[in-house]
């Protein structure tokens, strides 16, 4: 068993024999997220809040703006939960955190979800976002010229093929992505998916579960890039990025080899792994230290890239 911190060994206790996302309904995964989030302490106050609706390519796509005074730059940030799951609100504490802690407007995409709207729903909402945030943000004044995408777990899959549709369409400019235990081969043939396979809260059943529901399989086949970023011909001309992976998960091998890819390509890449941390351990602020450091780190890096 791998080294998990104490903090989150009660998490660990508490979930031995319980069902886990593949064993659970959809309905009932959206239900258990959402008491997750309504029991976890509220993000910190951010001097503006804007309700916004992009175009989108199916219906409007709801985005939920955190202002901080005089932003320096515009974080489009997508949530994580296997793109069944999540929604502005159980990403909100984090977001308000990011906006506070590194000064930049950040842009809280509420995508379409599957099973509803399997593949390519939630990729063709995030990059109408994204386009959307960059040509209007001005109007509501948003530096969208200081432009970042953010995303975690399923998010961060989203975010890393953003990137990709924005140097192959010509734009839009992104500055920085961050990507947070993205999901970035949807082949799972990783090694860490064998050794993290049950006994860390994320199974490797409920990967697969997550990326079936998307659609892989049906819809789009695993080794397409719009679902498997790490598998694009060329990584070339990416911004660059920083990739924060947990020890203990199933998709740690994902965020390694998207770096290193990354990294072959001349695109500037730097990925932290968390010790003893469980997928998820980036919205745990309040629960273990390491999370509060890991959004203050991105918070850091954020603002760094848009100010130099």
């Amino acid at each position: 068993m791998g080294y998990v911190h104490p903090r989150l060994r009660p998490l660990l206790e508490a979930a031995q024999g319980r069902p886990t996302l593949a064993d659970i309904s959809v309905e009932e995964a959206r239900a258990q997220i959402a008491a997750r989030t309504a029991s976890r302490p509220l993000g910190p106050r951010v001097d503006g809040v804007l309700e916004l609706e992009a175009e989108g390519p199916g219906t409007p796509i709801p985005i939920r703006v955190y202002r901080p005074e005089r932003p320096c730059g515009l974080v489009v940030a997508f949530h994580g939960g296997g793109w069944l799951m999540g929604s502005r609100d159980s990403f909100d504490a984090t977001c308000r955190n990011l906006a506070v802690e590194s000064g930049l407007a950040v842009a809280n995409v509420e995508y379409r979800l599957a099973p509803e709207h399997p593949f390519p729903a939630a990729i063709e909402d995030a990059f109408a976002a994204t386009a959307w945030l960059a040509s209007g943000g001005p109007s509501l004044g948003l530096p969208a010229d200081q432009l970042v995408v953010l995303g975690e777990s399923a998010g961060g899959n989203l975010a890393a093929t953003v990137c990709l549709m924005a140097r192959d369409r010509g734009g839009p400019a992104i500055r920085l992505q961050v990507l947070v235990y993205p999901a970035v081969d949807a082949r799972q043939q990783t090694e860490s998916l064998r050794t993290f396979e049950s006994g860390y809260l994320q199974t490797t059943r409920d990967v697969a579960y997550a990326w079936r529901t998307y659609g892989v399989g049906q819809y789009v086949a695993a080794d397409d890039w719009r679902v498997s970023p790490l598998l694009a011909n060329s990584h070339a001309g990416l911004p660059p990025a920083l990739i924060i992976s947990a020890e203990c998960d199933g998709t740690r091998d994902d965020s390694e080899a998207y770096a290193h890819a990354l990294q072959d390509c001349g695109v500037p890449a730097v990925h932290v792994r968390y010790a003893g941390m469980l997928h998820t351990f980036f919205g745990m602020r309040g629960i273990v230290d390491e999370a509060a450091e890991a959004q203050r780190q991105v918070a850091t890096a954020m603002r760094a890239e848009v100010t130099r």
